[in-house]
């Protein structure tokens, strides 16, 4: 049998669906490299007040105490993103993210 690798779900820059979660790519101001799954039942926030309904707020952290990467975004109800917002960080593509795994592995070597 031959089974067919799954794509990725499509979606806007910086996150990307798949299935349940939601996955981002995020490089620290210090070079930790993140690859963060975010449950669509557990990290996110429903907000029952008036505004965005659906909220996300994360602290990454790397090596060090001082290596933080701090992430605020908005969805709505159908989990589409409506803005965000990240400190001390940035976010990568799929692409971006491999390349730099990669070189960092041959620096280990």
């Amino acid at each position: 049998m031959f089974f067919r690798r799954r794509k990725k779900g499509k979606s806007t820059f910086p996150f990307y669906m798949e299935d349940e979660n939601i996955i981002s790519y995020v490089q620290s101001e210090k070079g930790s490299l993140f690859k963060s799954y975010f449950k669509k039942g557990y990290d996110f926030r429903m907000n029952y007040d008036e505004g965005v309904p659906v909220l996300l707020d994360k602290e990454l952290v790397g090596d060090t105490f001082e290596d933080r990467v701090f992430i605020h975004a908005e969805f709505d109800e159908n989990y589409k993103l409506i803005s965000y917002k990240i400190e001390k960080g940035r976010f990568l593509t799929f692409e971006e993210y491999e390349e730099l795994l990669n070189s960092k592995e041959e620096k280990e070597k």
